[in-house]
Protein backbone atom coordinates (compact mmCIF):
# COMPACT_ATOMS: atom_id res chain seq x y z
CA UNK A 1 0.00 0.00 0.00
CA UNK A 2 1.72 2.86 -1.24
CA UNK A 3 1.37 6.07 0.48
CA UNK A 4 1.01 8.50 -3.21
CA UNK A 5 0.64 12.56 -2.79
CA UNK A 6 -2.67 11.86 -4.28
CA UNK A 7 -3.71 10.15 -1.40
CA UNK A 8 -2.21 12.90 1.15
CA UNK A 9 -4.11 15.41 -0.58
CA UNK A 10 -7.75 13.78 -0.53
CA UNK A 11 -6.95 12.51 3.39
CA UNK A 12 -5.75 16.42 4.07
CA UNK A 13 -8.72 17.69 2.14
CA UNK A 14 -11.39 15.55 3.88
CA UNK A 15 -9.77 16.02 7.60
CA UNK A 16 -9.91 19.53 6.74
CA UNK A 17 -13.90 19.54 5.81
CA UNK A 18 -14.70 17.33 8.71
CA UNK A 19 -12.74 19.24 11.03
CA UNK A 20 -14.48 22.22 10.18
CA UNK A 21 -17.97 20.44 10.46
CA UNK A 22 -18.36 18.99 13.88
CA UNK A 23 -21.85 17.50 14.93
CA UNK A 24 -22.48 16.18 18.15
CA UNK A 25 -23.66 12.59 19.46
CA UNK A 26 -27.11 11.54 17.48
CA UNK A 27 -26.81 15.03 15.50
CA UNK A 28 -24.17 13.97 13.13
CA UNK A 29 -26.78 14.26 9.75
CA UNK A 30 -24.27 16.35 7.72
CA UNK A 31 -21.15 14.17 8.68
CA UNK A 32 -23.40 11.51 7.43
CA UNK A 33 -24.28 13.06 4.15
CA UNK A 34 -20.70 14.03 3.52
CA UNK A 35 -19.43 10.48 4.18
CA UNK A 36 -21.84 8.60 2.40
CA UNK A 37 -21.24 11.89 -0.73
CA UNK A 38 -17.80 11.36 -0.40
CA UNK A 39 -17.75 7.04 -0.25
CA UNK A 40 -20.30 7.41 -3.63
CA UNK A 41 -17.86 8.94 -5.59
CA UNK A 42 -14.98 6.54 -4.54
CA UNK A 43 -17.60 3.82 -5.80
CA UNK A 44 -18.70 2.83 -2.70
CA UNK A 45 -22.72 2.51 -1.77
CA UNK A 46 -24.18 3.25 1.76
CA UNK A 47 -27.32 2.39 3.47
CA UNK A 48 -28.60 5.05 6.07
CA UNK A 49 -31.61 4.41 8.06
CA UNK A 50 -33.96 8.03 7.72
CA UNK A 51 -34.40 10.04 10.65
CA UNK A 52 -30.94 8.34 12.13
CA UNK A 53 -27.49 9.60 11.95
CA UNK A 54 -24.73 6.86 10.54
CA UNK A 55 -24.72 4.72 8.18
CA UNK A 56 -23.24 1.01 6.56
CA UNK A 57 -20.81 1.19 3.97
CA UNK A 58 -19.91 -2.00 1.78
CA UNK A 59 -17.42 -2.38 -1.26
CA UNK A 60 -17.80 -6.30 -2.50
CA UNK A 61 -20.64 -8.54 -2.08
CA UNK A 62 -19.30 -10.74 0.49
CA UNK A 63 -21.33 -13.00 2.29
CA UNK A 64 -17.93 -13.06 4.52
CA UNK A 65 -17.05 -9.33 5.50
CA UNK A 66 -14.19 -7.80 6.76
CA UNK A 67 -14.34 -4.38 8.62
CA UNK A 68 -13.48 -0.67 9.39
CA UNK A 69 -15.32 1.68 12.05
CA UNK A 70 -15.14 5.46 11.84
CA UNK A 71 -16.84 7.46 14.93
CA UNK A 72 -18.13 10.52 13.68
CA UNK A 73 -19.88 12.71 16.85
CA UNK A 74 -17.82 15.77 18.25
CA UNK A 75 -17.72 16.49 21.67
CA UNK A 76 -19.85 19.59 23.20
CA UNK A 77 -18.09 21.95 25.06
CA UNK A 78 -19.65 24.72 27.14
CA UNK A 79 -22.96 24.54 28.53
CA UNK A 80 -26.22 23.34 26.89
CA UNK A 81 -27.24 26.60 25.09
CA UNK A 82 -23.96 28.76 24.77
CA UNK A 83 -21.69 25.57 23.73
CA UNK A 84 -20.30 24.44 20.69
CA UNK A 85 -18.85 21.61 19.31
CA UNK A 86 -15.50 20.41 17.92
CA UNK A 87 -13.68 17.47 17.27
CA UNK A 88 -11.60 17.58 20.70
CA UNK A 89 -11.17 13.69 20.48
CA UNK A 90 -10.14 13.16 17.06
CA UNK A 91 -12.72 12.02 15.56
CA UNK A 92 -12.38 13.95 12.30
CA UNK A 93 -9.02 12.46 11.53
CA UNK A 94 -10.29 8.85 12.34
CA UNK A 95 -13.00 9.71 9.32
CA UNK A 96 -10.36 10.90 6.99
CA UNK A 97 -8.40 8.11 7.56
CA UNK A 98 -11.29 5.68 6.69
CA UNK A 99 -12.17 7.76 3.80
CA UNK A 100 -8.53 6.96 2.66
CA UNK A 101 -9.05 3.18 3.59
CA UNK A 102 -12.10 3.35 1.12
CA UNK A 103 -9.63 4.99 -2.01
CA UNK A 104 -7.46 2.50 -1.54
CA UNK A 105 -9.51 -0.57 -1.98
CA UNK A 106 -11.69 0.49 -4.38
CA UNK A 107 -8.59 -0.46 -6.90
CA UNK A 108 -8.02 -3.50 -5.03
CA UNK A 109 -9.14 -7.56 -6.00
CA UNK A 110 -11.04 -8.73 -2.84
CA UNK A 111 -10.35 -12.65 -2.44
CA UNK A 112 -13.97 -14.47 -3.86
CA UNK A 113 -16.56 -14.46 -1.44
CA UNK A 114 -14.86 -11.32 1.05
CA UNK A 115 -16.19 -7.88 0.95
CA UNK A 116 -15.20 -4.92 2.78
CA UNK A 117 -17.87 -3.32 5.16
CA UNK A 118 -17.84 0.39 6.97
CA UNK A 119 -19.28 1.25 10.03
CA UNK A 120 -19.81 4.93 9.80
CA UNK A 121 -20.87 5.33 13.54
CA UNK A 122 -22.48 7.71 15.38
CA UNK A 123 -21.91 8.19 18.85
CA UNK A 124 -19.01 6.95 20.45
CA UNK A 125 -19.30 9.66 22.59
CA UNK A 126 -22.43 8.75 24.80
CA UNK A 127 -21.22 5.22 24.36
CA UNK A 128 -24.02 4.07 22.39
CA UNK A 129 -23.40 3.93 19.04
CA UNK A 130 -21.93 1.10 18.42
CA UNK A 131 -25.09 -0.67 19.96
CA UNK A 132 -27.39 1.26 17.51
CA UNK A 133 -24.94 -0.07 14.61
CA UNK A 134 -25.21 -3.87 16.21
CA UNK A 135 -29.51 -3.02 16.04
CA UNK A 136 -29.16 -2.69 12.29
CA UNK A 137 -27.45 -5.71 12.05
CA UNK A 138 -24.16 -4.22 10.93
CA UNK A 139 -21.62 -7.37 12.21
CA UNK A 140 -23.82 -9.63 10.29
CA UNK A 141 -20.86 -12.10 8.23
CA UNK A 142 -18.40 -9.37 9.92
CA UNK A 143 -15.37 -12.16 10.52
CA UNK A 144 -12.52 -8.96 11.25
CA UNK A 145 -13.24 -5.65 12.73
CA UNK A 146 -10.65 -2.50 12.66
CA UNK A 147 -10.82 0.72 14.50
CA UNK A 148 -8.48 3.47 15.05
CA UNK A 149 -7.95 6.48 17.17
CA UNK A 150 -5.25 9.42 17.94
CA UNK A 151 -2.89 9.39 20.88
CA UNK A 152 -1.51 11.88 23.11
CA UNK A 153 2.19 12.40 22.49
CA UNK A 154 2.70 11.08 26.11
CA UNK A 155 1.91 7.69 24.46
CA UNK A 156 3.12 7.83 20.85
CA UNK A 157 5.14 10.38 18.74
CA UNK A 158 3.96 11.55 15.51
CA UNK A 159 4.31 8.24 13.28
CA UNK A 160 4.70 5.72 15.34
CA UNK A 161 2.15 3.67 15.48
CA UNK A 162 0.83 0.63 17.97
CA UNK A 163 -1.08 -2.43 16.95
CA UNK A 164 -3.48 -2.41 19.77
CA UNK A 165 -5.53 -0.15 22.31
CA UNK A 166 -6.30 -2.00 25.35
CA UNK A 167 -9.22 0.54 26.58
CA UNK A 168 -10.31 0.22 30.04
CA UNK A 169 -13.92 0.11 31.03
CA UNK A 170 -16.54 2.74 32.24
CA UNK A 171 -19.21 3.49 33.62
CA UNK A 172 -21.61 6.76 34.73
CA UNK A 173 -24.35 6.61 37.10
CA UNK A 174 -26.55 9.18 39.05
CA UNK A 175 -27.63 8.88 42.78
CA UNK A 176 -30.18 10.60 44.07
CA UNK A 177 -31.09 10.53 47.89
CA UNK A 178 -34.50 12.19 49.19
CA UNK A 179 -35.06 13.29 52.54
CA UNK A 180 -36.98 16.19 53.66
CA UNK A 181 -36.30 19.77 53.55
CA UNK A 182 -35.82 22.03 56.99
CA UNK A 183 -35.62 25.41 57.72
CA UNK A 184 -32.27 26.23 58.92
CA UNK A 185 -32.99 26.79 61.90
CA UNK A 186 -34.65 23.76 62.83
CA UNK A 187 -32.48 20.74 61.43
CA UNK A 188 -34.33 18.05 63.67
CA UNK A 189 -37.19 18.77 61.78
CA UNK A 190 -35.83 17.33 58.10
CA UNK A 191 -33.41 15.27 56.28
CA UNK A 192 -30.82 16.76 54.96
CA UNK A 193 -30.00 15.08 51.94
CA UNK A 194 -26.47 16.60 51.54
CA UNK A 195 -25.26 14.28 54.78
CA UNK A 196 -25.32 11.22 52.67
CA UNK A 197 -23.69 12.61 50.11
CA UNK A 198 -20.97 13.97 52.01
CA UNK A 199 -20.90 9.81 53.44
CA UNK A 200 -20.53 8.57 49.90
CA UNK A 201 -17.49 10.98 48.96
CA UNK A 202 -15.74 9.37 52.24
CA UNK A 203 -16.62 5.83 51.26
CA UNK A 204 -15.63 5.59 47.58
CA UNK A 205 -12.05 5.72 48.10
CA UNK A 206 -12.46 2.63 50.54
CA UNK A 207 -14.09 0.61 48.12
CA UNK A 208 -10.43 -1.53 47.48
CA UNK A 209 -9.33 -4.14 45.04
CA UNK A 210 -6.07 -6.06 43.89
CA UNK A 211 -3.53 -3.39 43.91
CA UNK A 212 -2.51 -4.76 40.71
CA UNK A 213 -6.27 -4.09 39.27
CA UNK A 214 -6.52 -0.37 37.83
CA UNK A 215 -9.77 1.17 39.00
CA UNK A 216 -11.11 4.31 40.10
CA UNK A 217 -14.63 5.14 41.44
CA UNK A 218 -15.54 9.38 42.20
CA UNK A 219 -18.03 11.81 42.64
CA UNK A 220 -18.35 13.95 39.31
CA UNK A 221 -21.38 16.49 39.91
CA UNK A 222 -23.35 17.19 42.76
CA UNK A 223 -26.84 19.07 43.04
CA UNK A 224 -28.52 20.18 46.42
CA UNK A 225 -30.59 23.11 47.87
CA UNK A 226 -31.97 26.15 45.79
CA UNK A 227 -31.54 29.83 45.97
CA UNK A 228 -32.12 30.23 49.77
CA UNK A 229 -29.08 29.60 51.31
CA UNK A 230 -30.91 29.13 55.22
CA UNK A 231 -32.99 26.19 53.62
CA UNK A 232 -31.27 22.45 54.48
CA UNK A 233 -31.94 20.61 51.13
CA UNK A 234 -33.94 17.32 51.12
CA UNK A 235 -33.47 15.76 47.98
CA UNK A 236 -29.47 15.49 46.37
CA UNK A 237 -28.16 14.31 43.34
CA UNK A 238 -24.77 12.73 42.73
CA UNK A 239 -23.01 11.66 39.77
CA UNK A 240 -20.49 9.22 39.82
CA UNK A 241 -17.63 8.14 37.60
CA UNK A 242 -16.58 4.33 37.71
CA UNK A 243 -13.62 2.97 35.49
CA UNK A 244 -11.31 -0.31 36.19
CA UNK A 245 -9.27 -1.91 33.03
CA UNK A 246 -11.16 -5.38 33.18
CA UNK A 247 -14.74 -5.87 32.75
CA UNK A 248 -14.96 -8.10 35.70
CA UNK A 249 -13.77 -5.21 38.05
CA UNK A 250 -16.02 -2.60 36.95
CA UNK A 251 -18.72 -4.85 37.50
CA UNK A 252 -18.14 -5.93 40.65
CA UNK A 253 -16.96 -2.18 41.37
CA UNK A 254 -20.84 -1.31 40.39
CA UNK A 255 -21.85 -4.25 42.75
CA UNK A 256 -20.06 -2.56 45.72
CA UNK A 257 -21.47 1.16 44.71
CA UNK A 258 -24.52 -0.09 44.84
CA UNK A 259 -24.35 -1.41 48.44
CA UNK A 260 -22.57 1.65 49.63
CA UNK A 261 -24.99 3.83 49.21
CA UNK A 262 -28.21 1.40 50.45
CA UNK A 263 -26.31 1.41 53.89
CA UNK A 264 -25.61 4.94 53.79
CA UNK A 265 -29.30 5.73 52.73
CA UNK A 266 -30.21 4.10 55.81
CA UNK A 267 -27.62 5.33 58.15
CA UNK A 268 -29.07 8.91 57.44
CA UNK A 269 -32.75 7.91 57.57
CA UNK A 270 -33.27 9.08 53.71
CA UNK A 271 -34.19 7.19 50.07
CA UNK A 272 -31.99 6.60 47.58
CA UNK A 273 -32.43 6.29 43.53
CA UNK A 274 -29.38 4.64 41.90
CA UNK A 275 -30.01 5.03 37.92
CA UNK A 276 -27.11 3.24 35.74
CA UNK A 277 -26.21 4.71 32.54
CA UNK A 278 -25.39 2.10 29.56
CA UNK A 279 -21.40 2.45 30.11
CA UNK A 280 -18.33 0.96 27.82
CA UNK A 281 -17.07 -2.26 28.19
CA UNK A 282 -13.15 -2.73 28.50
CA UNK A 283 -11.16 -3.89 25.47
CA UNK A 284 -11.07 -7.42 24.24
CA UNK A 285 -8.83 -7.62 21.74
CA UNK A 286 -7.96 -10.36 19.32
CA UNK A 287 -4.54 -11.64 19.53
CA UNK A 288 -5.10 -12.43 15.53
CA UNK A 289 -6.39 -9.02 14.70
CA UNK A 290 -3.58 -7.40 16.88
CA UNK A 291 -1.00 -9.39 15.09
CA UNK A 292 -2.25 -8.46 11.37
CA UNK A 293 -2.23 -4.88 12.40
CA UNK A 294 1.68 -5.31 13.51
CA UNK A 295 1.86 -6.69 10.07
CA UNK A 296 0.70 -4.35 8.19
CA UNK A 297 2.37 -1.27 9.84
CA UNK A 298 5.33 -3.37 9.43
CA UNK A 299 5.09 -3.67 5.72
CA UNK A 300 4.02 0.26 5.24
CA UNK A 301 5.13 1.98 7.66
CA UNK A 302 8.67 0.18 8.72
CA UNK A 303 9.54 -2.03 11.67
CA UNK A 304 10.89 1.72 12.96
CA UNK A 305 7.27 2.96 12.97
CA UNK A 306 5.99 -0.23 15.20
CA UNK A 307 5.65 0.49 18.98
CA UNK A 308 4.03 -2.10 21.86
CA UNK A 309 0.50 -2.12 22.30
CA UNK A 310 -0.89 0.55 24.50
CA UNK A 311 -3.00 0.30 27.87
CA UNK A 312 -5.29 3.40 28.54
CA UNK A 313 -7.75 3.79 31.47
CA UNK A 314 -9.62 5.94 28.48
CA UNK A 315 -12.98 4.28 27.01
CA UNK A 316 -13.95 3.60 23.90
CA UNK A 317 -17.34 2.17 22.27
CA UNK A 318 -15.84 0.46 19.83
CA UNK A 319 -15.22 -2.70 22.08
CA UNK A 320 -19.05 -3.26 22.32
CA UNK A 321 -18.88 -4.73 18.81
CA UNK A 322 -16.23 -7.40 20.19
CA UNK A 323 -18.40 -7.85 23.78
CA UNK A 324 -21.30 -8.29 21.52
CA UNK A 325 -19.87 -11.38 19.18
CA UNK A 326 -17.40 -13.04 20.90
CA UNK A 327 -14.74 -14.51 18.42
CA UNK A 328 -14.49 -11.66 16.34
CA UNK A 329 -11.13 -10.68 15.41
CA UNK A 330 -10.71 -6.98 16.00
CA UNK A 331 -8.34 -4.51 17.31
CA UNK A 332 -7.42 -0.50 17.22
CA UNK A 333 -4.90 0.96 15.37
CA UNK A 334 -2.98 3.42 18.04
CA UNK A 335 -1.76 6.63 16.04
CA UNK A 336 0.74 8.97 17.22
CA UNK A 337 0.27 12.23 15.70
CA UNK A 338 1.94 14.56 18.51
CA UNK A 339 -1.57 15.34 19.96
CA UNK A 340 -1.25 17.65 22.52
CA UNK A 341 -2.28 18.60 25.23
CA UNK A 342 -4.85 15.99 25.44
CA UNK A 343 -8.15 14.21 24.44
CA UNK A 344 -11.20 15.95 25.01
CA UNK A 345 -9.13 19.22 25.51
CA UNK A 346 -10.93 22.05 23.53
CA UNK A 347 -7.75 23.55 22.28
CA UNK A 348 -6.37 19.86 21.42
CA UNK A 349 -3.79 19.98 18.42
CA UNK A 350 -2.28 17.39 16.37
CA UNK A 351 0.05 16.86 12.93
CA UNK A 352 -2.48 15.57 10.19
CA UNK A 353 0.84 14.02 7.95
CA UNK A 354 0.65 10.72 9.94
CA UNK A 355 -3.50 10.23 8.38
CA UNK A 356 -2.53 9.13 4.93
CA UNK A 357 -0.04 6.23 6.53
CA UNK A 358 -2.38 5.13 9.16
CA UNK A 359 -5.05 4.92 5.97
CA UNK A 360 -2.76 2.78 4.33
CA UNK A 361 -1.92 0.33 7.33
CA UNK A 362 -5.69 -0.24 7.94
CA UNK A 363 -6.01 -0.52 3.99
CA UNK A 364 -3.26 -3.41 3.97
CA UNK A 365 -4.50 -5.19 7.53
CA UNK A 366 -7.74 -5.63 5.93
CA UNK A 367 -6.69 -7.12 2.78
CA UNK A 368 -4.36 -9.44 5.31
CA UNK A 369 -7.88 -10.77 7.20
CA UNK A 370 -9.53 -11.19 4.13
CA UNK A 371 -7.17 -13.72 2.53
CA UNK A 372 -7.48 -15.26 5.85
CA UNK A 373 -9.08 -18.67 5.53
Amino acid sequence: MDVTPELTRQVLDWHAWLDAHPEPAWRETGTTAYLVEQLARLGVSATEVEGRPGAVAELGDGPRWVAVRADLDAIWTGDDADGHAVHSCGHSAHMAVVLGVAALLVGERLPDGVGVRFLLQPAEETGEGALDLLERGALEGVTDLFGLHVRPVEELAAGELAPALHSGASLTGLVTFTGEDAHGARPHLGRNAVDPVVALHQVLPTLRFNPAESYSAKITRVRAGGASLNVIPGTAEVALDLRAQRNAVIAELRERVDEAVVRIAATYGVQVQVHWHGGTPGAEVHPEAAATLARAIREVAGEEALREEIVTTGADDFHHYAVARPGLRSAMLAVGVGLTPGLHVPTMTYDTAPLPTAAAVLARALLLAAGRA
